[in-house]
């Protein structure tokens, strides 16, 4: 039942406030009589259940203290009175987690509608269907110049149903020389994906944290996966960008893997939300998102609850990608050990630096480029610069530097133009796809 219940680390804020909180306060009124009942029957809960004893007390004295001074008498409505124990008991813990919230009433069934079951059921295949539609949090991957692996991760998803596709992804980066893992804009999800996600990233079964549960006595333990389908991209330099919106699972897997100095963290200070729990109820007509589980780190004993993940180059979230994708070419070029792989790692920084601050080129700007060379010729098509060497198939060319053009399909082939003061082409370099460059001057 255990295992059941807590299947989120921690649970996502938005999916727990979803569940707790009601669509409209006005819908509900709340007595003084039940306001008293509730807070009696939440500090109770909080003393059993909360995870870290200590700060379960305060926030239960806290509270009881509030409805004895008449603080919430003031709250006609239930939500509105709700939402003031929210912030109370956040303001106590700074776990931005524990949230309280008013139960709407359930309206009386319409002739011929569907039962509760049915529509839990309905419920739920919605959100499976929502998950296949984000592609199971894993919205993008892509192979980046320098043959750096990108994956952004919206949401860590169960297994069951996101298995196919994390394996099918990790597929495709296997052979990348470095790799970025974005959780910029993921605020957690299953903690039982967290084994087979991380098992990618070390060559054997890795700890990465105890989850100690208060109330229950209990603990999980979490190791990543000892066998799993495919490469592993265990020995790989690997960076992780965050985010202030960077919060609860997605913290605990930059937290583990900084501890472990598996990855550089790039980008900003985590949100620092830690804990895991559920919904439990609260009479009369309440319910409580209860934070019931500490993850623990065994190599610091704490996590990262109320402080976050602060990482190792710090950075406007905005600009973490090309900061970490300009770290992760130059580590690769400092490992080079011929200059062929430099110069090719040379190559890649300007393509990042390209893709990551695009140069903006007027269609005059591209025409002034037009022309026969040598035995090639340049035009525009399409508002592109285009090149083309005797029969050879044409290149589509994208913008470098003002000057500098690279394939769009072909990373080797680039072609650069050497301008005169007088605003004309002198010269063009061309340099093909094993690397010779070709001098190729204007055709007269």
């Amino acid at each position: 039942m255990k295992r059941s219940i807590f299947i989120m680390l921690p649970a996502v804020l938005t999916l727990s406030a979803a569940l707790v909180i009601a669509q409209a306060p006005e819908q509900r009124t709340v007595t003084a009589e039940q306001k008293r009942q509730a807070t009696d029957e939440l500090a109770k809960l909080l003393r059993g259940r909360y995870c870290i004893a200590d700060q379960a007390e305060k926030a239960a004295k806290f509270i009881e203290r509030r409805i004895l001074e008449g603080t919430y008498d003031r709250f006609r409505e239930a939500q509105a009175f709700a939402e003031a124990i929210t912030v109370d008991l956040q303001n106590v813990t700074s776990d931005k987690h524990l949230r309280f919230g008013a139960v709407l009433p359930e309206p009386p069934p319409k002739p011929g509608t569907q039962s509760a079951a049915a529509n839990a059921d309905a419920e739920r295949a919605a959100r499976v269907a929502e998950a296949r539609r984000n592609n199971y949090g894993l919205p993008q991957v892509e192979i980046l110049p320098g043959n750096v692996g990108y994956l952004e991760v919206r949401r860590f998803q169960p297994p069951d149903l996101a298995g196919d596709t994390l394996v099918a992804t990790m597929g495709f980066l296997a052979n990348s020389d470095a790799i970025i893992v974005d959780v910029r804009n993921c605020r957690g999800g299953s903690a039982f994906a967290m084994p087979i996600f991380a098992g990618y990233f070390f060559l054997r079964p890795t700890h990465l944290f105890d989850m100690e549960f208060r109330g229950d006595n209990y603990t999980e333990h979490y190791w990543t996966a000892a066998w799993l389908p495919g490469k592993r991209l265990a020995e790989v330099p690997m960076y992780i960008l965050t985010s202030a919106y960077t919060f609860s699972g997605a913290e605990g897997f930059a937290y583990r893997f900084k501890v472990l100095k598996r990855a550089t963290i790039v980008g900003e200070t985590t949100g620092g939300g830690a804990n895991a729990g559920g919904v439990k109820d609260v009479a009369p007509f309440f319910r409580v998102w209860m934070p019931m589980g500490r993850p623990v780190d065994r190599d610091t004993g704490t996590n990262w609850e109320g402080t976050g993940v602060q990482p190792d180059i710090k950075t406007a979230a905005r600009d973490a990608l090309a900061v970490a994708h300009t770290a992760a070419i130059k580590a690769l070029k400092a490992k080079a050990t011929n200059e062929t792989d430099r110069a090719r790692m040379d190559w890649a920084l300007e393509r990042a630096e390209a893709r990551h601050h695009p140069v903006k080129l007027s269609q005059q700007d591209l025409e002034r480029l037009i022309g026969n060379y040598g035995r090639g010729r340049v035009w525009v098509e399409g508002n592109q610069l285009r090149f083309q060497r005797e029969t050879e198939a044409p290149y589509l060319l994208v913008p470098v530097t003002r000057s500098v053009f690279a394939s769009e399909t072909n990373d080797p082939v680039r072609v650069q133009f050497f301008v005169g003061p007088d605003g004309r082409v002198k010269k063009l370099t061309f340099t093909d796809e094993d690397g010779r460059l070709v001098d190729l001057p204007p055709s007269r």
